[in-house]
């Protein structure tokens, strides 16, 4: 099994194992919970990943570190996530989805730090990999609207378990990475990191944009209920929104854009969507308007890693990693959260004025803090 495959694999199968996650919300909406409470739980999943990934970062020593937390968390993820079936009690509930949450954590921060170094060690875009992420959320959410309304939550369950599985054993098959090696022996500077104003203002541009693009995404399925569409609706958009995604990683890898340009662009298509919602656009366009959805998470996703290999050091690139989705989802839990108090007072659409907000603000920040990538290496101070 050639090594591309095994990455390849990994990030599709990934997303196969946590397809559970999106219908959590419309599983205790369904459930009589109201948007408080189910914002609360929402805001879980974004709020422990953060917590826990400090936890992850010591963890995390190279390949094998990142094998045996892949093998481990797995198996606590599936078994957390049967809990919720069957218990009516919502602090029961929350505790499930905190393990559930933290492991997840480990996981998908680990398959991005392997993947990202592998792609420093052989010289290889990182979205040829990270597209196989897109296509796995495709797969899992076409297949899990689908039995959503057929066969209930407990089969997506089913499913998601099976997917852990295999993604264990993918990872149990990949090779150690060389630069881990190297990494071992020369640890990373935590302290300089931090001095790095390239970085820094990275961090607040994850706070403002990545998040919201997370937070949108957390409320999508709810605000397709708010409009009375059924759960399938909910796969077909994210075949649409996933696939301009990977189109967009494909566009942009033989573009000759700047990061900073990409980064800046972002948020302009995050920012239609908010709008959009917020003025409840005809519920048929809303196939059109993922079209905008995926061209601005396809931008963020495809210039995030890369212009954080421009900033930092190798050997930094995996702390950096876990700081940045430390930030990122710090934010996004807090803005779900608020989110589910904002429904049951004044109403979803207004959720979304909140994040069109923010956006403008993240576009206006871009412009004029964000440094280009060539201007960050020559002065590059960690």
């Amino acid at each position: 099994m050639k090594e591309q495959f095994k990455y390849r694999f990994n990030y599709f199968i990934h997303q196969i194992g946590v397809m559970f996650f999106p219908y959590i919300a419309l599983y205790l909406k369904d459930r009589g919970y109201n948007g408080m409470q189910y914002g609360a739980v929402m805001s879980f999943t974004p709020i422990v990943i953060a917590l826990t990934l400090p936890l992850c970062g010591l963890l995390d020593k190279g390949s094998r570190g990142r094998k045996t937390m892949a093998t481990v968390f797995s198996f606590v993820i599936t078994a957390s996530a049967w809990l919720m079936i069957g218990i009516d009690s919502l602090t029961a509930i929350i505790i499930a989805v905190f393990f559930a949450s933290a492991a997840k954590a480990a996981i998908t921060t680990s398959i991005d730090g392997a993947t990202t170094v592998y792609c420093v060690e052989t010289g290889q875009e990182f979205s040829r990999y990270r597209s196989f992420s897109s296509l796995g959320y495709i797969a899992a959410n076409l297949v899990g609207a689908f039995l959503y309304d057929k066969t209930g939550f407990t089969s997506i369950l089913v499913i998601s378990s099976v997917g852990i599985l295999l993604y264990v054993f993918g990872w149990s098959r990949l090779k150690p990475l060389n630069l881990d090696a190297y990494s071992e022996k020369k640890k990373p500077d935590f302290k300089l990191l931090m001095k790095n104003k390239a970085f820094l203002m990275f961090l607040v541009y994850q706070t403002l944009c990545f998040a919201m693009m997370t937070f949108i995404n957390n409320y999508d399925i709810v605000y397709q209920k708010f409009r009375d569409l059924p759960s399938y609706v909910f796969g077909i958009t994210t075949l649409i929104r996933v696939g301009v995604e990977i189109l967009t990683f494909y566009v942009l890898s033989r573009s000759k854009l700047s990061y900073k340009t990409m980064l800046v662009l972002a948020p302009v298509f995050f920012l239609i969507q908010s709008i959009l919602y917020y003025f409840l656009i005809p519920t048929d366009f809303i196939y059109f308007l993922m079209c905008f959805a995926g061209m601005g998470s396809g931008l963020v996703i495809f210039a995030n890693n890369k212009y954080l290999n421009k900033i930092v050091r190798p050997i930094n690139i995996t702390i950096g990693l876990y700081i940045s989705a430390m930030v990122q989802n710090l934010f996004t839990g807090a803005a779900t959260l608020i989110g589910g108090a904002v429904i049951d007072a004044l109403g979803i659409r207004y959720i979304f004025m909140g994040s069109a907000i923010t956006l403008i603000a993240a576009f206006i920040f871009t412009i004029v803090f964000i440094r280009k990538e060539d201007g960050v290496l020559a002065t590059l101070s960690d």
